[in-house]
């Protein structure tokens, strides 16, 4: 089983993804577990979901236990306009953490691509490139001012692959992987981190949401703790671009092929860099 490289160290994370970070689609599953890990390291949070009071319940509780300071926005991610309201509910705070974690729900699963309105694939699109774009954008701006920061988008197996009846979703996801790579080697001087999660099956509400009624049956052992991926996410987030998983827990060990695609990256980005870089004179 995929393991993190190193142990987490709070202390130094605190001080490299804090004082404040950002989690957009923070109500429950996997968006929860990134609140909790993240509070108990003392590191403020930016909740950002559809369901007010559920933000808040969290938020209060999180307070309470770890001494932390929250703020609550109410978005939905599919919104054309999502990641710049996104970045202004965040205006003058020090954010050194940027976590995309929104679940696509019944979009993303069980239709083909022409049995639906078009406008119903513009919005998962909007989510899964656009918010994404702009916020990693608008954050990776100020974290390069400040010299040091993190973006972690959770991304999907299915980004390796094009999936009959979730085209437009597991084309969004590459997207999201492709892009994490691309920005991992830009940042790296800045002192940025970038990190892909190419998550598998979790048993969170989303994807229970995304399942019921498809006739799509998974066993309980085949699916991941989301507790346990959240950990994992943070823990390879300083090693980045991605992180893969098999297939279900216990399966083969990801790490050569998380390897030798990074060896690949690595190399493509010190062309880039040759070519970006003014010639001597």
């Amino acid at each position: 089983m995929t393991k993190p490289p190193s142990p987490h160290d709070n202390a130094a994370a605190k001080e490299k993804y804090g004082p404040w970070a950002v989690i957009a689609g923070a109500s429950d599953g996997t968006g929860e577990h990134f609140a909790r890990e993240l509070a108990a390291m003392g590191i403020n949070l930016v909740l950002s979901a559809r369901r007010e009071p559920v933000l808040r319940a969290l938020g209060e509780e999180l307070k309470a236990a770890n001494g932390i300071d929250y703020r609550i926005h109410v978005q939905d991610l599919m919104d054309e306009d999502a990641g710049a309201r996104l970045l202004e509910a965040a205006d003058g705070l020090n954010v050194g953490l940027y976590v995309s974690n929104a679940g696509a729900g019944v979009d993303a699963s069980g239709t083909a691509f022409l049995d639906s309105p078009v406008e119903r694939w513009h919005r998962l699109a909007n989510m899964n490139v656009r918010t994404v774009m702009d916020t990693c954008h608008g954050f990776g701006l100020r974290m390069r001012e400040r010299g040091s920061g993190g973006l972690l988008i959770m991304c999907s197996m299915s980004a390796l692959l094009g999936i009959p009846y979730i085209a437009t979703y597991a084309s969004t996801k590459s997207f999201e992987a492709v892009f994490c790579e691309a920005l991992w080697g830009e940042l790296r001087p800045h002192n940025i981190d970038v990190l892909a999660v190419l998550a598998p099956a979790m048993d969170t509400p989303n994807f229970r949401a995304t399942t019921e009624g498809t006739g799509f049956l998974i066993s309980p052992d085949m699916c991941y703790s989301p507790k346990e991926v959240v950990r994992d996410a943070l823990g390879w987030l300083p090693h980045g671009p991605l992180l893969f998983y098999p297939q279900q827990p216990g399966g083969e060990d990801m790490r050569p092929m998380m390897a030798e695609r990074k060896a690949r990256l690595e190399a493509v980005t010190a062309l880039g860099e040759s070519f970006s870089k003014p010639a001597a004179s």
